[in-house]
């Protein structure tokens, strides 16, 4: 399994070393299975909302990431209310 180019990207630029690592498991742990319609779309806009809340804190993007497994629709909502402020 792997992450879209723009969610490896966004990743690269906030995270290094072992936080990396241990984000980039945490994305990969939401799953098509986790998503509507089994989207890729909603995998990756879920993947990209829990970075963009995280705003480069390892712990905050495992907790969002578990949140989106829940229901990615909330990381989505929050991530879209948080830049609509």
């Amino acid at each position: 399994m792997t992450l879209d180019l723009e969610v490896e990207r966004a990743l690269a630029r906030q995270y290094n070393g072992k936080a990396a690592e241990k984000v980039r498991k945490a994305l990969l742990s939401i799953t098509e299975d986790h998503v509507m319609a089994k989207s890729e779309t909603n995998l990756s806009n879920a993947r990209r909302a829990v970075l963009m809340l995280a705003k480069g804190d390892a712990d905050k993007a495992i907790y969002f990431a578990g949140r989106a497994r829940q229901d990615f629709r909330d990381v989505i909502y929050w991530a879209q209310s948080e830049t609509a402020q």
